[in-house]
């Protein structure tokens, strides 16, 4: 189990040692990185300007053997500005490079300045060989390179400046009681609120709450690069596949684009469609009811998209030839199809098949543990998963209650880049046009810091 949690005097030599086993750090960074630790342990900060620290651990505290520090972030306010951060540090592991560990750091950190209000963020760090990585990494998370001073720490060695802008969180949206379980899914186990409460939410609002740490402008934004760079056509048309909460949907209706989502459970449709005619967006999206290997009632498009690794639901090579064989014909020629997938490397000890995160709702938190079991998967690719969401209250500073939850177990075909190519080859109406590594169409599925596997697919 990871765990995240904030600097205390005990972290200090577990830091100096993880500084140690980077290579990329040089003795002088390495003090730096020390003095700000030294720093924030002897002079906590009271004016809110002080130096914060995020550690990732493997192992909950108070558990069997002493829990190991997988990686640490340091930021805060950057002095004399409204609301720009400045990112100091950040240093994993060289034995969890690639597992999700920095990026959950920084996830972190940009929802802690979302529930601030939001603002800049700026990160410095050199060109030279030994920080390729960190360049690769800031491009990867959609960090965007605002300015290059050459030459500024040696000849050669440049200042490299990103920057990325965090929005404010929402408010939450109140969840609607009493929803009907998803077809498929065990229902909701809820206690009634006490008087005075915000009812809790039932399954369809407890999965949309669960997953709300989600940027769906910026990744509707990726989607329309993908379309730009390797479609044929203007994008006026969406479809959303397995669309839930249809939040992706609500995303391209603020641009005025046309929008459908499909997905199989009747309650999830009934959830969004109320969910976006409450937020303005229901009159510009139409829903229907089907599954990924289903035709949904819609008009052809010139972009559509699966998100959330959904499509590992097909569990077999041909479920998923069946897909791509109804996206192909319900794209309009030079469209594209997106599709997010889990990176087959999460199938290995390796990779990254154990997540939790919180979600904070006022004074309700929504739990979520997500665990891919490579222990049982086959030698065909097929493993079990579940997903478990709790929602719970504290009041008056008493012991959490729960209030509901869901569990979802399921059955996923996750292929690797071969068994992909394979399928895709079977239908000839689409072309696998590019293989991603993130929500970035310059980061190739090869990059160093590819977490995803998202692949484009273009109607002939």
């Amino acid at each position: 189990m990871i765990t995240q949690r904030g600097l205390r005097a005990e972290d200090r030599p577990l830091i100096a040692a993880l500084l140690e086993s980077v290579p990329a750090f040089t003795d002088d960074e390495r003090a730096v990185a020390l003095e700000l630790v030294d720093v924030t342990l002897g002079q906590p900060s009271t004016d809110g300007y002080g130096y914060r620290f995020v550690l990732s651990f493997q192992g909950a505290p108070g558990g069997d053997g002493a829990p190991r520090l997988l990686g640490y972030l340091c930021y805060g306010r950057t002095p004399m500005t409204q609301s720009t951060y400045d990112l100091y540090w950040i240093a994993t592991s060289p034995d969890f490079a690639r597992s999700g560990v920095a990026r959950g750091l920084v996830a972190t950190m940009e929802s802690e300045i979302a529930r601030e209000g939001g603002g800049l963020v700026r990160v410095e760090t050199g060109s030279r060989e030994g920080h390729g990585a960190a360049v690769r990494f800031y491009d990867a998370v959609q960090f965007t390179r605002a300015a290059v001073l050459a030459d500024f720490y040696a000849p050669g060695d440049d200042l490299m400046i990103y920057t990325k802008r965090v929005a404010p969180a929402r408010a939450p949206v109140a969840p609607s009681a009493g929803e009907a379980p998803a077809r498929g899914e065990a229902p909701a186990r809820s206690e009634a609120p006490a008087r005075g409460d915000t009812p809790p939410p039932a399954e369809p609002a407890l999965y949309d709450a669960a997953f709300g740490y989600r940027d769906y402008a910026a990744e509707r934004d990726f989607l329309l690069a993908c379309a730009r760079r390797f479609g044929g056509r203007p994008v006026q048309r969406v479809l959303s596949w397995a669309c839930g909460p249809a939040r992706h949907l609500e995303a391209f209706a603020e641009l005025g684009v046309g929008c459908a989502g499909a997905d199989g459970s009747a309650a999830m449709i009934a959830f969004a469609e109320r969910a976006a005619g409450a937020r303005g967006a229901g009159a510009c999206i139409r829903f229907s009811c089907a599954e990924l290997d289903e035709r949904p009632d819609v008009a052809p498009v010139d972009l559509s998209f699966v998100p959330l690794s959904a499509i590992h639901q097909l569990a077999t090579p041909a479920a998923l030839e069946r897909h791509l064989r109804l996206a192909a014909s319900l794209l309009l020629p030079g469209g594209v199809h997106v599709i997010e997938a889990t990176h087959p490397a999460d199938l290995t000890p390796s990779g990254v098949n154990r997540t939790e995160w919180t979600e904070l709702r006022g004074e309700q938190s929504i739990d979520a543990r997500f665990r891919i079991h490579i222990e049982r998967s086959t030698p065909d690719r097929v493993v079990p998963v579940t997903l478990e969401v709790v929602c719970s209250a504290r009041r008056n500073g008493g012991a959490p209650r729960e209030l509901s939850s869901i569990r979802q177990e399921a059955t996923w075909y996750v292929p690797d880049l071969a068994g992909w190519r394979r399928v895709a080859e079977r239908v000839p109406e689409l072309s696998l046009v590019a293989t991603l590594g993130d929500f970035n169409v310059d980061v190739p599925f090869e990059h160093a810091a590819a977490w995803r596997l998202i692949l484009v697919l273009k109607r002939r």
